[in-house]
Protein backbone atom coordinates (compact mmCIF):
# COMPACT_ATOMS: atom_id res chain seq x y z
CA UNK A 1 0.00 0.00 0.00
CA UNK A 2 2.73 2.54 1.05
CA UNK A 3 4.49 1.77 -2.67
CA UNK A 4 1.03 2.42 -4.17
CA UNK A 5 0.81 5.81 -2.50
CA UNK A 6 4.25 6.80 -2.79
CA UNK A 7 3.63 5.65 -6.85
CA UNK A 8 0.29 7.69 -6.38
CA UNK A 9 1.99 10.91 -5.25
CA UNK A 10 4.84 10.52 -7.74
CA UNK A 11 1.90 11.11 -10.19
CA UNK A 12 0.46 13.55 -8.76
CA UNK A 13 3.44 15.61 -8.94
CA UNK A 14 3.81 15.04 -12.76
CA UNK A 15 0.18 15.89 -13.18
CA UNK A 16 0.80 18.92 -11.27
CA UNK A 17 4.04 19.39 -13.53
CA UNK A 18 1.91 19.46 -16.42
CA UNK A 19 -0.81 20.99 -15.24
CA UNK A 20 0.83 24.34 -14.53
CA UNK A 21 2.46 24.17 -17.33
CA UNK A 22 4.58 27.35 -18.68
CA UNK A 23 6.47 28.05 -15.31
CA UNK A 24 7.74 24.72 -15.01
CA UNK A 25 8.16 23.76 -18.59
CA UNK A 26 10.62 26.42 -18.33
CA UNK A 27 12.29 24.98 -15.39
CA UNK A 28 12.63 21.82 -17.54
CA UNK A 29 14.69 23.15 -20.10
CA UNK A 30 18.09 21.71 -20.08
CA UNK A 31 20.04 24.37 -18.11
CA UNK A 32 22.63 25.88 -20.63
CA UNK A 33 26.38 26.15 -19.99
CA UNK A 34 29.20 27.98 -21.67
CA UNK A 35 31.27 26.19 -23.63
CA UNK A 36 34.10 27.29 -26.22
CA UNK A 37 34.58 24.94 -29.22
CA UNK A 38 36.99 25.39 -32.04
CA UNK A 39 34.67 25.36 -35.35
CA UNK A 40 35.99 24.36 -38.72
CA UNK A 41 37.65 27.56 -39.76
CA UNK A 42 39.96 27.21 -36.39
CA UNK A 43 38.51 30.23 -34.57
CA UNK A 44 37.78 29.39 -30.82
CA UNK A 45 34.12 30.34 -30.42
CA UNK A 46 32.10 30.33 -26.76
CA UNK A 47 28.61 29.78 -26.83
CA UNK A 48 25.78 28.54 -24.28
CA UNK A 49 24.41 25.47 -25.28
CA UNK A 50 22.38 24.13 -25.69
CA UNK A 51 21.24 26.94 -27.71
CA UNK A 52 17.09 27.83 -28.81
CA UNK A 53 17.30 29.25 -31.82
CA UNK A 54 20.03 30.01 -34.55
CA UNK A 55 20.54 31.40 -37.70
CA UNK A 56 21.99 29.65 -40.66
CA UNK A 57 23.99 31.08 -43.45
CA UNK A 58 22.77 28.34 -46.09
CA UNK A 59 19.16 27.32 -45.87
CA UNK A 60 20.09 24.00 -47.14
CA UNK A 61 21.79 23.05 -43.70
CA UNK A 62 18.26 22.61 -42.57
CA UNK A 63 18.32 18.84 -43.24
CA UNK A 64 21.64 18.64 -41.29
CA UNK A 65 19.93 20.00 -38.16
CA UNK A 66 17.18 16.99 -39.25
CA UNK A 67 20.09 14.81 -38.48
CA UNK A 68 20.36 15.65 -34.81
CA UNK A 69 16.68 16.55 -34.74
CA UNK A 70 14.54 14.45 -36.15
CA UNK A 71 10.98 15.38 -34.82
CA UNK A 72 11.40 19.57 -35.61
CA UNK A 73 14.24 21.01 -37.12
CA UNK A 74 12.60 23.69 -38.04
CA UNK A 75 12.19 24.59 -34.94
CA UNK A 76 15.54 25.67 -34.25
CA UNK A 77 15.59 28.07 -36.79
CA UNK A 78 15.40 31.65 -36.21
CA UNK A 79 16.35 32.91 -39.33
CA UNK A 80 18.30 31.53 -42.94
CA UNK A 81 18.94 32.13 -46.33
CA UNK A 82 16.54 31.45 -49.36
CA UNK A 83 18.31 29.49 -51.57
CA UNK A 84 16.76 26.04 -49.80
CA UNK A 85 13.70 26.47 -51.56
CA UNK A 86 14.77 28.20 -54.90
CA UNK A 87 17.58 25.73 -55.47
CA UNK A 88 16.35 22.59 -54.16
CA UNK A 89 12.66 23.18 -54.40
CA UNK A 90 11.41 19.64 -54.04
CA UNK A 91 13.23 19.11 -50.78
CA UNK A 92 11.94 22.17 -49.44
CA UNK A 93 8.39 21.27 -50.81
CA UNK A 94 8.59 18.03 -48.48
CA UNK A 95 9.55 19.89 -45.39
CA UNK A 96 7.06 22.09 -46.11
CA UNK A 97 3.98 19.81 -46.16
CA UNK A 98 5.59 18.17 -43.11
CA UNK A 99 6.29 21.44 -41.10
CA UNK A 100 4.44 24.39 -42.58
CA UNK A 101 6.15 26.32 -40.25
CA UNK A 102 8.75 26.42 -42.44
CA UNK A 103 7.69 29.52 -44.27
CA UNK A 104 7.40 31.32 -41.01
CA UNK A 105 11.28 31.09 -41.10
CA UNK A 106 12.73 35.01 -41.77
CA UNK A 107 14.71 35.48 -44.38
CA UNK A 108 17.93 37.02 -43.85
CA UNK A 109 18.98 36.88 -47.68
CA UNK A 110 18.19 35.25 -50.97
CA UNK A 111 21.14 33.56 -52.10
CA UNK A 112 25.17 34.86 -51.65
CA UNK A 113 27.15 36.79 -49.76
CA UNK A 114 26.14 40.01 -51.12
CA UNK A 115 22.20 39.58 -50.30
CA UNK A 116 22.89 38.99 -46.57
CA UNK A 117 20.81 41.07 -44.59
CA UNK A 118 22.81 42.06 -41.16
CA UNK A 119 20.74 44.21 -39.57
CA UNK A 120 18.08 41.65 -39.92
CA UNK A 121 20.03 38.98 -38.65
CA UNK A 122 20.88 40.76 -35.43
CA UNK A 123 17.21 41.44 -35.05
CA UNK A 124 16.51 37.83 -34.89
CA UNK A 125 18.15 37.44 -31.65
CA UNK A 126 19.62 34.03 -32.11
CA UNK A 127 22.16 32.36 -29.81
CA UNK A 128 24.74 31.89 -32.43
CA UNK A 129 24.75 31.97 -36.52
CA UNK A 130 25.85 29.01 -38.16
CA UNK A 131 27.60 29.87 -41.43
CA UNK A 132 29.80 27.87 -43.90
CA UNK A 133 33.36 27.90 -44.10
CA UNK A 134 33.88 29.21 -48.06
CA UNK A 135 31.27 31.52 -49.91
CA UNK A 136 28.96 29.62 -51.65
CA UNK A 137 25.22 30.71 -51.06
CA UNK A 138 25.98 32.72 -48.06
CA UNK A 139 27.83 34.33 -45.90
CA UNK A 140 31.00 33.00 -44.94
CA UNK A 141 33.85 33.18 -42.50
CA UNK A 142 35.97 34.41 -45.34
CA UNK A 143 33.88 37.87 -44.37
CA UNK A 144 35.57 38.87 -41.65
CA UNK A 145 33.63 42.28 -41.38
CA UNK A 146 30.38 39.93 -40.70
CA UNK A 147 31.61 37.97 -38.06
CA UNK A 148 33.08 41.04 -36.31
CA UNK A 149 29.98 42.75 -36.09
CA UNK A 150 27.53 39.65 -35.18
CA UNK A 151 30.13 39.21 -32.30
CA UNK A 152 29.81 43.12 -31.33
CA UNK A 153 26.03 42.00 -31.02
CA UNK A 154 27.15 39.41 -28.75
CA UNK A 155 26.16 36.57 -31.32
CA UNK A 156 28.56 34.12 -31.72
CA UNK A 157 29.18 33.19 -35.26
CA UNK A 158 30.47 29.54 -35.61
CA UNK A 159 32.03 27.87 -39.25
CA UNK A 160 30.90 24.58 -40.30
CA UNK A 161 31.85 22.77 -43.65
CA UNK A 162 29.97 20.36 -45.54
CA UNK A 163 31.31 22.22 -49.21
CA UNK A 164 34.92 22.60 -49.78
CA UNK A 165 36.27 19.35 -48.44
CA UNK A 166 32.98 17.62 -47.30
CA UNK A 167 33.83 13.74 -46.24
CA UNK A 168 36.84 15.47 -44.05
CA UNK A 169 34.65 18.18 -42.58
CA UNK A 170 31.52 16.66 -42.40
CA UNK A 171 32.24 14.43 -39.56
CA UNK A 172 33.75 17.60 -37.50
CA UNK A 173 30.53 19.77 -38.43
CA UNK A 174 27.66 17.24 -37.52
CA UNK A 175 29.41 17.30 -33.65
CA UNK A 176 29.72 21.14 -33.70
CA UNK A 177 26.08 21.12 -34.46
CA UNK A 178 25.39 18.54 -31.69
CA UNK A 179 27.05 20.50 -29.32
CA UNK A 180 25.41 23.75 -30.07
CA UNK A 181 21.95 21.94 -30.29
CA UNK A 182 22.84 19.44 -26.47
CA UNK A 183 22.57 16.31 -29.15
CA UNK A 184 25.98 14.92 -28.73
CA UNK A 185 24.60 11.53 -28.49
CA UNK A 186 22.69 11.53 -31.52
CA UNK A 187 25.66 13.42 -33.50
CA UNK A 188 28.10 10.43 -32.54
CA UNK A 189 25.03 7.84 -33.49
CA UNK A 190 25.19 9.38 -36.87
CA UNK A 191 28.78 9.25 -37.41
CA UNK A 192 29.58 5.35 -36.71
CA UNK A 193 26.80 5.13 -39.35
CA UNK A 194 29.04 7.81 -41.39
CA UNK A 195 31.97 6.49 -40.65
CA UNK A 196 31.06 2.47 -41.12
CA UNK A 197 29.53 4.09 -44.69
CA UNK A 198 33.09 5.34 -45.79
CA UNK A 199 35.29 2.42 -44.21
CA UNK A 200 33.40 0.29 -46.48
CA UNK A 201 34.65 2.01 -49.47
CA UNK A 202 37.96 2.91 -48.28
CA UNK A 203 38.98 -0.52 -46.97
CA UNK A 204 38.02 -2.60 -50.28
CA UNK A 205 39.57 0.18 -52.53
CA UNK A 206 42.99 -0.53 -50.38
CA UNK A 207 42.74 -4.06 -52.58
CA UNK A 208 43.16 -2.33 -55.69
CA UNK A 209 45.35 -0.15 -57.78
CA UNK A 210 42.92 0.60 -60.79
CA UNK A 211 41.77 4.03 -61.06
CA UNK A 212 39.41 5.34 -64.12
CA UNK A 213 39.78 8.61 -65.16
CA UNK A 214 36.53 10.52 -64.29
CA UNK A 215 35.00 13.73 -65.71
CA UNK A 216 32.19 15.04 -63.38
CA UNK A 217 30.45 18.05 -65.27
CA UNK A 218 28.76 20.53 -62.64
CA UNK A 219 25.41 21.57 -63.19
CA UNK A 220 24.62 20.08 -66.58
CA UNK A 221 21.62 22.31 -68.30
CA UNK A 222 22.67 25.80 -66.57
CA UNK A 223 24.42 26.58 -69.24
CA UNK A 224 24.25 25.45 -73.00
CA UNK A 225 28.15 25.50 -73.42
CA UNK A 226 30.36 22.67 -72.12
CA UNK A 227 31.57 21.98 -69.68
CA UNK A 228 31.66 23.28 -65.65
CA UNK A 229 33.74 20.88 -64.28
CA UNK A 230 34.85 20.33 -61.00
CA UNK A 231 38.49 20.84 -59.27
CA UNK A 232 39.81 18.84 -56.02
CA UNK A 233 36.76 20.39 -53.67
CA UNK A 234 33.36 19.89 -53.39
CA UNK A 235 32.00 16.94 -54.91
CA UNK A 236 35.06 16.75 -57.23
CA UNK A 237 36.67 14.79 -53.97
CA UNK A 238 34.22 12.25 -54.37
CA UNK A 239 35.98 11.21 -57.17
CA UNK A 240 39.39 10.07 -55.35
CA UNK A 241 37.60 8.73 -52.05
CA UNK A 242 35.52 6.63 -54.39
CA UNK A 243 38.54 5.66 -56.76
CA UNK A 244 38.42 7.30 -59.46
CA UNK A 245 40.66 9.98 -60.99
CA UNK A 246 39.25 13.41 -61.61
CA UNK A 247 40.51 13.89 -65.00
CA UNK A 248 40.72 17.84 -64.73
CA UNK A 249 41.55 17.73 -60.87
CA UNK A 250 44.91 18.67 -61.33
CA UNK A 251 44.40 22.09 -63.94
CA UNK A 252 41.47 23.67 -61.85
CA UNK A 253 42.02 25.71 -58.95
CA UNK A 254 39.12 25.82 -56.12
CA UNK A 255 35.58 24.36 -56.45
CA UNK A 256 35.07 24.46 -60.27
CA UNK A 257 36.20 25.97 -63.47
CA UNK A 258 35.44 25.27 -67.54
CA UNK A 259 37.07 22.62 -70.05
CA UNK A 260 36.50 22.82 -73.57
CA UNK A 261 34.66 20.13 -75.51
CA UNK A 262 38.07 19.60 -77.21
CA UNK A 263 39.23 19.10 -74.09
CA UNK A 264 37.30 16.74 -73.55
CA UNK A 265 37.51 14.52 -76.25
CA UNK A 266 41.49 14.88 -76.54
CA UNK A 267 41.12 13.28 -72.52
CA UNK A 268 38.34 10.52 -73.06
CA UNK A 269 38.37 10.18 -69.56
CA UNK A 270 36.73 6.45 -68.97
CA UNK A 271 33.58 7.26 -66.68
CA UNK A 272 31.21 10.68 -67.57
CA UNK A 273 28.92 11.76 -64.27
CA UNK A 274 26.66 14.83 -64.88
CA UNK A 275 25.63 16.55 -61.69
CA UNK A 276 21.53 17.39 -61.58
CA UNK A 277 20.13 20.43 -60.50
CA UNK A 278 17.01 19.84 -62.24
CA UNK A 279 13.72 18.97 -59.76
CA UNK A 280 10.75 17.14 -60.15
CA UNK A 281 8.34 20.07 -59.45
CA UNK A 282 9.16 22.27 -61.72
CA UNK A 283 7.75 22.69 -64.77
CA UNK A 284 10.32 23.74 -66.98
CA UNK A 285 13.86 22.07 -66.58
CA UNK A 286 15.01 22.67 -70.02
CA UNK A 287 18.35 20.47 -70.37
CA UNK A 288 18.80 19.97 -67.14
CA UNK A 289 19.12 16.29 -65.07
CA UNK A 290 16.33 15.72 -63.43
CA UNK A 291 17.23 14.16 -59.75
CA UNK A 292 16.31 14.49 -55.96
CA UNK A 293 13.22 14.84 -53.76
CA UNK A 294 10.12 13.45 -55.95
CA UNK A 295 11.96 12.10 -58.82
CA UNK A 296 11.10 9.26 -60.74
CA UNK A 297 13.20 6.82 -62.57
CA UNK A 298 12.25 7.30 -65.90
CA UNK A 299 12.15 11.46 -65.63
CA UNK A 300 15.54 10.95 -64.28
CA UNK A 301 16.94 8.23 -67.00
CA UNK A 302 15.30 10.48 -69.66
CA UNK A 303 16.51 13.63 -69.31
CA UNK A 304 20.42 12.56 -68.64
CA UNK A 305 19.68 11.34 -71.93
CA UNK A 306 19.64 14.73 -73.21
CA UNK A 307 23.39 15.03 -72.69
CA UNK A 308 24.52 12.75 -75.47
CA UNK A 309 22.87 15.09 -78.27
CA UNK A 310 25.09 17.55 -77.62
CA UNK A 311 27.79 18.82 -79.59
CA UNK A 312 30.59 16.43 -79.43
CA UNK A 313 29.12 14.07 -76.37
CA UNK A 314 28.47 11.11 -79.20
CA UNK A 315 31.95 10.94 -79.71
CA UNK A 316 33.16 10.20 -76.35
CA UNK A 317 34.09 6.60 -75.46
CA UNK A 318 32.70 7.17 -72.11
CA UNK A 319 29.08 7.47 -73.50
CA UNK A 320 30.04 4.98 -76.24
CA UNK A 321 30.52 2.41 -73.69
CA UNK A 322 27.68 3.47 -71.15
CA UNK A 323 29.66 4.76 -68.69
CA UNK A 324 27.06 8.00 -68.31
CA UNK A 325 25.24 8.74 -65.10
CA UNK A 326 24.26 11.45 -63.05
CA UNK A 327 24.30 12.30 -59.77
CA UNK A 328 22.15 14.95 -57.33
CA UNK A 329 24.42 18.18 -57.74
CA UNK A 330 23.17 19.12 -53.86
CA UNK A 331 25.18 15.82 -52.41
CA UNK A 332 28.03 18.75 -52.48
CA UNK A 333 26.38 20.48 -49.12
CA UNK A 334 24.94 17.59 -47.16
CA UNK A 335 26.25 14.53 -44.77
CA UNK A 336 24.46 12.73 -46.93
CA UNK A 337 27.26 12.55 -49.33
CA UNK A 338 28.74 8.70 -47.98
CA UNK A 339 25.67 7.54 -49.95
CA UNK A 340 26.67 9.10 -52.87
CA UNK A 341 30.66 8.04 -52.55
CA UNK A 342 29.39 4.39 -52.20
CA UNK A 343 27.37 4.66 -55.45
CA UNK A 344 30.33 6.29 -57.54
CA UNK A 345 32.44 3.50 -55.98
CA UNK A 346 30.15 0.78 -57.32
CA UNK A 347 30.20 2.69 -60.78
CA UNK A 348 33.68 2.69 -61.37
CA UNK A 349 34.76 -0.66 -59.20
CA UNK A 350 31.42 -2.76 -60.27
CA UNK A 351 32.98 -6.45 -59.46
CA UNK A 352 34.84 -5.22 -56.00
CA UNK A 353 31.34 -3.38 -54.95
CA UNK A 354 29.07 -5.71 -56.47
CA UNK A 355 27.39 -6.55 -53.18
CA UNK A 356 27.32 -2.74 -51.99
CA UNK A 357 23.66 -1.31 -51.88
CA UNK A 358 23.95 2.80 -51.34
CA UNK A 359 20.22 2.29 -51.92
CA UNK A 360 20.04 0.55 -48.56
CA UNK A 361 22.43 3.43 -46.83
CA UNK A 362 19.96 6.15 -48.00
CA UNK A 363 16.72 4.41 -47.04
CA UNK A 364 18.94 4.15 -43.54
CA UNK A 365 19.91 7.69 -43.49
CA UNK A 366 16.00 9.08 -44.12
CA UNK A 367 14.48 6.57 -41.55
CA UNK A 368 16.79 7.41 -38.83
CA UNK A 369 18.47 10.40 -39.24
CA UNK A 370 15.83 12.77 -41.79
CA UNK A 371 12.67 14.41 -40.59
CA UNK A 372 11.06 13.60 -43.75
CA UNK A 373 10.67 10.28 -45.72
CA UNK A 374 13.23 9.28 -48.81
CA UNK A 375 11.16 9.80 -51.74
CA UNK A 376 12.99 10.25 -54.69
CA UNK A 377 16.02 9.06 -57.01
CA UNK A 378 18.97 10.36 -55.95
CA UNK A 379 21.40 9.07 -58.91
CA UNK A 380 20.62 7.28 -62.52
CA UNK A 381 21.78 5.78 -65.28
CA UNK A 382 20.30 6.70 -68.79
CA UNK A 383 18.59 2.88 -69.14
CA UNK A 384 14.68 3.92 -67.91
CA UNK A 385 13.09 1.46 -65.91
CA UNK A 386 16.37 0.07 -64.18
CA UNK A 387 17.52 3.77 -62.01
CA UNK A 388 17.52 2.22 -58.61
CA UNK A 389 15.02 4.14 -56.24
Amino acid sequence: MKKLIKSLAHIAIITATATFGTQTVLAAEPAQKQVTLTDVAGHDVTVNVPVKYMILGEGRFLPSIGILDPENPVRWIAGMMGEFKRLDPASYAQYQAKFPAIDDIALIGSSGEESFNLEKAISLHPDVAVFGITGGHGPSAENKQIFDTLAAANIPVVAIDFRQDPLVNAPKSVRILGTLMGKEDQAEKFLEFYDQGLATVHDRLATTTERPGVFMESRVGLAQECCEAMGQQMMGRFIDWAGGKNVFGDIIPGTHGTVTIEQLLVTQPDYYIATAIGAANVKDNGNRVILGAMATPDDAAKSLQHITGRTGMAQLSAIQNDHLFSIWHHFYNTPMNVAAVQQMAKWFHPDLFADLDPNQTLQTYFDQFQAVDLNGVYWTDTKAGTTPQ
